[in-house]
């Protein structure tokens, strides 16, 4: 090869890399994001881990794994406009803990929403698939320009009879090249969005809390947590009602209906927050506590079924965080069994109690209205310390708290009984997992009789330990 040539194709070759370095950093994308939600459908607790399509649109991995008691069969997976039926795709639930898993396809952004069915629940999970990004100007500017370079470069090789058409044509080439080889080596870093700022990770056995009961100042028993004197704008209001009438011990459906206080519009922003879009605990006169997770069948409208153990007017507690400036949002309301309603002693106070196969030694320390107080439960089993508890809805445990009504002890129904729920969030062991100890940090805003149920995950099954505490009221300092 000549000189002349062995030069041109030197120019070519930096030309073509000018060509397809920014075509290569153009399609560069952040990893498809992946979302879990709890998700109680019908008789079954199932965990379903979403990927999201790459910007654009495409494949969509679903996985669904059964916890409890799920009963054996099928449930359909599809991934469909929203209000759509998509086509849905059949995967095995059970046994509890086994994942199975689907490919959707989403064939394009905007929003999407994954239909799981059982033949008779239908839940619909919102999805959003982002649309491409737009072409930076500095990618067309390299395109263009080094498409002009290596066009004229071919024309000014094909061209070499004739000298100066040849040498104007490689001036053009050289220019071209130039300006590819400028735009891509000034253009930005990268593309893609700034990392979030770090929020800093508790320290091992640190904990969150939720309905402000955590590490609260302590408020008068006119202002209740729960339920404002006035409703802020914004603010979701939730209407319950059973799809039929409800009696002791038979399943039956609780519809939610989410709209907003400030125009009565219909809720349907709720974002994905510790595995769920929305946490409802359901409190009954005898003093048990469900904690579920309705599912979303419509905009604004969640189900869920249950099977109350006794008659009488059941509290309803629904924790939601909506999307943007919306927050987290504490938002209750209450049901009714048909019959007598029934009443229950309360709980054993701190100390040694058996719950299913588990023995929880629940100690609580400093218990005094307007200070830090720590609930803390180790679990045992045949003596032996229990180390294999797992995380559930992203903790290690949680610990849901019911103040004293107006009449001094707990009322699921009541205004006046404050509602708080509140997280362990130390980190897992080595082998990924918890215990013996789960302990949370309260701060009980009020004296007086508190119903608390402690709840850990362990052979995918919910382990629930119900305890009462009495808050004393705090001492002035002499």
């Amino acid at each position: 090869m000549t000189r002349p040539r062995r030069a041109a194709a030197v120019v070519l070759l930096v030309a073509l890399a000018a060509l397809l370095a920014p075509s290569a950093l153009a399609h560069e994308a952040a990893p498809a994001g992946v979302s879990r939600i709890e998700l109680s459908l019908g008789a079954r607790d199932l965990v379903l881990t979403i990927t999201t399509p790459p910007a654009g649109g495409g494949r969509m991995p679903v996985v669904v794994l059964a916890r409890e008691d799920a009963p054996p069969g099928e449930v359909t997976v599809a991934a469909a406009r929203p209000g759509g039926a998509g086509t849905p795709v059949a995967v095995p639930v059970g046994p509890a803990g086994r994942p199975h898993d689907a490919v959707l396809t989403a064939d394009g952004p905007g929003p999407w929403e994954v239909v799981v069915a059982d033949g008779a629940a239908v839940a619909r999970v919102p999805v959003d698939v982002p649309a491409p990004a737009p072409t930076p100007g500095w990618v067309w500017a390299v395109r263009v320009a080094a498409v002009v370079g290596v066009v004229a470069l071919v024309a000014a090789l094909a061209l070499r009879h004739r000298p100066r058409v040849a040498l104007a044509l490689g001036v053009v080439a050289v220019v071209g090249v130039t300006v590819a080889v400028t735009a891509a080596s000034t253009a930005p870093a990268t593309t893609a969005a700034p990392a979030p700022t770090p929020t800093p990770a508790p320290a091992a056995g640190g904990h969150a809390g939720h309905a402000g009961m955590a590490d609260m100042p302590a408020m008068p028993a006119a202002a209740p947590m729960s339920v404002p004197t006035a409703m802020a704008p914004g603010s979701v209001v939730v209407a319950a009602r059973t799809a039929t009438p409800a009696t002791a011990a038979t399943p039956v459906d609780l519809v939610l209906d989410l709209t907003d206080s400030s125009g009565g519009t219909v809720v349907d922003d709720l974002a994905i927050h510790d595995d769920a879009l929305i946490h409802l605990a359901v409190i009954g006169p005898d003093g048990q506590v469900t904690h579920v997770h309705p599912v979303r069948t419509a905009p604004g409208r969640y189900v869920v079924r249950l099977v109350p153990p006794v008659a009488g007017r059941y509290g309803v507690f629904a924790e939601m965080e909506r999307a943007g400036d919306g927050g987290h949002q504490v938002a209750r309301t209450a049901f009714a069994v048909a019959g007598a309603p029934a009443t229950a002693a309360p709980a054993p106070g701190p100390g040694a109690r058996q719950v299913g196969d588990l023995q929880a030694d629940v100690a609580v320390s400093g218990a005094v209205a307007g200070r830090p107080a720590r609930v803390a439960a180790a679990f045992s089993r045949a003596g032996a310390p229990v180390t294999d508890l797992q995380s559930w809805l992203g903790m290690a445990g949680h610990l849901l708290v019911l103040g004293p009504g107006l009449a001094g002890t707990p009322d699921p129904v009541d205004p006046a009984s404050a509602f708080g729920h509140v997280h362990d969030m130390r980190p897992a062991g080595p082998a990924g997992t918890y215990g013996p100890e789960v302990a949370f940090d309260v701060t009980f805003p009020q004296p007086g009789r508190y119903a608390l149920w402690a709840q850990v995950q362990r052979d995918w099954r919910v382990v629930t330990v119900p305890v009462t505490v009495d808050v004393a009221p705090e001492t002035p300092a002499p």
